[in-house]
């Protein structure tokens, strides 16, 4: 059953600025066109629900107007089962699309990056054929990750992390891409506050001020621009949330007015207060993995990285990727690890979770790692820990589809969690795969995937 959203229309701000590494006041907001902002949700999805500070579109709410732009639209909708049991591959991407670091979805489009290879923009209207649109190469280094961004004007942009920057493209026609100025700065993934043009850079620091720096001392950055005009981004003042995370996700809610976003930091996760996407507010840093404060992550060995971190659709729940080792080989996905604090006596490179109802009291709750379950099988000589994943709408549960590099696509149950049951597999789907980033979307679930490509997978019931 589709959800309706409230349809918030708001202005959006035009600001002149530059590129460089100062930060330049805002302008004036004046009044922006609103012929394609979003529409009523396809489903219940926090991951992209609109921020009401610009009302922009998004993946799961799709403009409403006249002269809707051809690739804008959603693609069939496909009811999920009952009772969801199984996932089954459907497609892959053609054989020119040779690599998949990361992925961004929107309307029949999707954008798969090369990582050292050609990004690709792949027409996914019918999922069952993905056909290749067009690929353009990176103006500054290797594409991994990447957001996109749909003007109530009709324009299309991506911005895609690399390791010199953010590279910046007009896709509004995607068999012709054209190239932006990109912003030279250092960067490891970006993220875009949904249904916005302000992005959340993410440098892969941990805490700025050393190993074992606390939320009190760690002194690092995360920096935030405005894209309002994609070919002038202005740099907004620095947002000093003491650690530069690894990457950054956010999780809107407009019927109870919560928005938040949430930083994967090597020592802590962090939840932040976005109501304003210009100068978001940290709520609560997290200690990872532990769940114990004085237990930073970094006393362990193998750089466990937390690369993914996100909130259940309630919002109760945090959920935080370890990619022990990060993600370049093993040890994930191991049974445990010696540290100066002793044995850890935990899966290493696994998907964990907490309780942060009140974030002033937050508890580990539990983890999942592949070694839970007999049934999962990984390429060998590849790394095993969870990196990207997406939220899907089960009725009645609460599921994740998480990327586990070697181990594929993962998807897992973790309803009843906080009564004490561990979250368990309900499916896997894995074929040679290396796969770096899962997104659910009207029914399916969609890959980028670094051996693959692209790749569709459905649900069974």
């Amino acid at each position: 059953m589709r959800a309706v959203s409230v349809l918030v229309i708001a202005a959006t701000f035009l600001i002149a600025g530059c590129l460089d590494e100062v930060t330049k006041p805002v302008d004036d907001a004046i009044e922006a066109p609103t012929s394609l902002l979003a529409g009523p949700s396809l489903w219940r999805d926090p991951q992209n629900a609109p921020h009401p500070a610009f009302g922009f579109a998004t993946l799961s709410a799709p403009p409403v107007g006249a002269n809707v732009p051809k690739y804008w639209q959603p693609i069939p909708e496909v009811e999920l089962p009952k009772v969801i049991k199984g996932i089954s591959h459907v497609a892959r991407s053609p054989d020119e699309v040779r690599s998949g670091a990361g992925i961004a979805l929107f309307g029949s489009l999707a954008i798969v990056p090369g990582y050292g290879n050609p990004s690709a923009i792949l027409d996914i209207s019918d999922p069952a054929n993905p056909t290749l649109l067009s690929t353009f190469e990176s103006q500054l280094g290797s594409h991994r990750g990447v957001t996109l961004i749909p003007y109530p004007d009709g324009r299309l942009v991506t911005v895609i992390s690399t390791g010199s920057g953010l590279d910046i493209w007009d896709l509004t026609d995607p068999l012709v891409p054209k190239p932006l100025t990109p912003i030279s700065i250092g960067s490891h993934k970006v993220g875009v506050v949904p249904g916005t043009p302000i992005i959340y850079n993410a440098r892969s620091g941990g805490g700025g001020a050393g190993t074992g720096a606390t939320p009190e001392t760690a002194t690092g950055v995360t920096e935030i621009f405005d894209l309002t005009d994609p070919e002038n981004p202005v740099r907004l003042p620095d947002f000093k949330n003491g650690y530069s995370c690894h990457h950054v996700y956010f999780w809107n809610d407009v019927e109870s007015t919560k928005f938040r976003g949430i930083c994967a930091g090597s020592q802590f996760a962090q939840i932040w207060d976005t109501a304003d996407p210009r100068t978001p507010t940290v709520l609560v840093s997290v200690p990872i993995f532990h769940g114990e404060s004085g237990t930073p992550s970094t006393s362990l060995p193998g750089a466990p990285w937390a690369h993914y971190a996100g909130l259940s659709i309630d919002g109760n729940i945090l959920l935080v990727g370890d990619e022990s080792g990060g993600g370049s080989a093993p040890p994930g996905c191991v049974a445990g690890s010696d540290s100066p604090l002793g044995w850890t006596g935990t899966p290493v490179g696994a998907l964990w979770f907490y309780d942060v109802s009140n974030p002033e009291d937050t508890k580990a709750l539990g983890y999942f790692s592949p070694l839970n379950d007999p049934r999962v099988k990984a390429a060998p000589d590849t790394s095993c820990t969870a990196h990207h994943g997406r939220l899907v709408p089960a009725e009645g549960r609460d599921m994740v589809a998480m990327s586990f590099y070697g181990a594929g696509v993962l998807l897992i149950d973790f309803t009843d969690i906080e009564a004490g049951i561990l979250p368990t597999l309900v499916d896997q789907y894995a074929d040679g795969s290396d796969t770096w980033e899962t997104w659910y979307y009207n029914g399916y679930l969609f890959t980028g995937d670094l051996a693959r490509g692209l790749d569709v997978i459905e649900f069974e019931g």
